[in-house]
C-alpha cells in the first residue's frame, strides 16, 4: 500500500496510529512543498518506520515540464527530505496523476530513480466523494487476494475518508493473509 501526499495531513497522525497498531510499513509519496509544510509529521513517518519515496516538489504534470524542469522538481524534493529528516527519497518516483511518456521515464532514470506506478487506484482523491464502506469494498474485493499479493495500491493521506477506511481495509489483509509491505522490501531496482 502505498499513500501520496500532496494536499492536507489532518488524517496523517491518526493514519500513522493505526498503521502502528497494525504493525503495517508502507511507503509515503511526498511533495516537497508538503514535507516543507509538515515537517513534524514527515519526521514522524520516518521515525515510525515507513519509508518516503519523492512525487515531485509541486505537483505538475511532469509531461508539461522543460527537462530541467523535471530535474529540479527531483531534486528540490530531495534537498527538501535530506535537510527535514536525513533520509533519501531514492530510489522510487511516482509521477503526479500517473502522467509519464518516454522523454519523463528517461530523465527520472537518469536522475536514479524507478517510477512507481500502481495495480489498484482507491479513487479516494477523485470522482464523486464515497465513504469508508466504498473504499473498503474498492481495496479489498476489487483483485482477488491472489491479486492482491505483490498489488500496489494507491490512496492519499489528505483524505478523511481513506483514514476512516484504514483500519478495516489492513483487517481484511490479515484476513486474507496479506500483509502491507515498504516498496523497498519488494522492490530492488
Amino acid at each position: 500500500m502505498t499513500l501520496d501526499g500532496s494536499v492536507g495531513a489532518a488524517p496523517v497522525p491518526r493514519i500513522l496510529d493505526v498503521l502502528d497498531e497494525h504493525g503495517s510499513y508502507i511507503t509515503f509519496f511526498l511533495i516537497g512543498t508538503w514535507i516543507e509544510e509538515y515537517p513534524e509529521l514527515t519526521r514522524r513517518i520516518v521515525d515510525d518506520g515507513h519509508e518516503i519515496a519523492n512525487h515531485s516538489s509541486t505537483h505538475p504534470d511532469c509531461m508539461q515540464l522543460s527537462d530541467a524542469a523535471i530535474r529540479q522538481e527531483l531534486a528540490d524534493t530531495e534537498a527538501i527530505l535530506r535537510e527535514t529528516t536525513g533520509v533519501s527519497s531514492h530510489p522510487f518516483f511516482r509521477p503526479s496523476y500517473g502522467a509519464y511518456d518516454d522523454r519523463t521515464l528517461q530523465i527520472i532514470q537518469e536522475e536514479g530513480y524507478l517510477s512507481i506506478y500502481w495495480t489498484l487506484d482507491s479513487l479516494d482523491a477523485f470522482g464523486e466523494p464515497k465513504t469508508a464502506d466504498v473504499l473498503v469494498q474498492r481495496v479489498t474485493a476489487t483483485l482477488t487476494p491472489a491479486e492482491l499479493r505483490g498489488a500496489i495500491i494507491l490512496a492519499h493521506c489528505g483524505n478523511d475518508i481513506t483514514a476512516d477506511a484504514l483500519p478495516r481495509i489492513l483487517d481484511q489483509f490479515s484476513a486474507m493473509g496479506l500483509e502491507t509491505k515498504k516498496l523497498s522490501e519488494v522492490i530492488v531496482p
